[in-house]
């Protein structure tokens, strides 16, 4: 069996931070030159470093990708490389592709997992990315005692949420599945009209809920077009996310959630048509199946003669 990871201690990490500090290195993997070790850590003429050939690298394309917080994120490859004391430097390569609509980066640190146990010396690097754009990141940690790097590789998970919320995991073992899921499109379109107010749904997205202890939920995500009609007097109607409800799968009622926190003045023949205007309603996961939307902009007065639209999504 492979030697078990140590976890380096505290004063080994300063050790191996003032090495790495002196180490020449380059952009590319390849073979980095080390600083000397102190005379009594030399090792022989010859003789190469424990758990591996002395300073050559392993790098193994991974390739693999999942689903977090609005981001597409794909694991590119893990290099290990080998230091003269028998331990090593793990670097993993992430790329992580925005798909919302302001520019951000990730809501959490991920953590990293080896042997199916938590690498509290792990360090993430994830970067702001702008809308639509993609941005490099990475995930490192040191170990002290190295036996087989692609036996290494093959231990180590990137988890991206706790226990209590839904999660992104990634093993970075070949024959290991990701579990993740893809956010989802649907077509549809339904129009709500009540007094002189007007709500237009253009479309709507499925995906996990990322809130905190929503393990189990999803985000059920509609895109609202908003129109005035003639009669709005000169101050212009407030148009609020509470407005929206839905009936869900299981006939329960759940109103539109903050999440998509519409709050519009809409003013007589004006149509108001922004990109981030959802509203948004945490439901039961997997989330498909046939809903009842509600608009009801009048209050209590408004109920029974609050229109609704219903849609399906499979």
């Amino acid at each position: 069996m492979p030697t078990p990871l140590v976890r380096i201690s505290a004063t080994a990490a300063a050790l191996a931070i003032a090495v790495l500090s002196l180490t020449a290195c380059d952009d590319e993997v390849g073979t980095a030159t080390p600083a000397s070790p102190p005379a009594a850590a030399t090792p022989a003429a010859g003789t190469p470093a424990p758990g591996g050939r002395s300073g050559q690298s392993t790098v193994r394309t991974i390739g693999k990708t999942g689903w977090y917080d609005d981001f597409t994120i794909t694991v590119d490859r893990a290099t290990v490389v080998p230091d003269q004391y028998g331990g090593a430097e793990v670097t993993v390569d992430l790329t992580y592709a925005n798909t919302g609509l302001t520019d951000r980066m990730l809501g959490l640190t991920p953590t990293l997992l080896v042997n199916g146990e938590l690498d509290g010396g792990a360090t993430f690097d994830s970067p702001t990315v702008a809308a639509g754009g993609k941005g490099k990141g990475s995930a490192s940690t040191p170990v002290r005692s190295l036996d087989d790097a692609e036996h290494l590789i093959d231990t180590l998970t990137i988890v991206y949420g706790t226990a209590t919320d839904n999660q992104t995991i990634i093993p970075l073992e070949a024959d290991e599945k990701v579990q993740s899921v893809q956010p989802r499109s649907f077509p549809i379109s339904a129009t709500l009209t009540q007094g002189d107010t007007t709500a237009t749904i253009t479309g709507a997205t499925l995906h996990p809920s990322y809130s905190t202890g929503d393990r189990g939920r999803s985000d059920l995500s509609l895109h609202v077009t908003l129109t005035g009609g003639a009669g709005i007097p000169a101050g212009g109607a407030n148009i609020y996310y509470q407005y929206f409800s839905v009936r869900t799968p299981d006939g329960r009622t759940v109103p539109a959630d903050f999440k998509g926190p519409i709050n519009e003045l809409l003013a007589a023949g004006q149509t108001i048509d922004k990109p981030d205007n959802f509203a948004v309603f945490v439901v039961d996961s997997p989330g498909t199946g046939a809903y009842t939307l509600s608009y009801n902009a009048l209050g209590a007065e408004g109920e029974g003669s609050a229109p609704t639209a219903s849609f399906t999504l499979n």
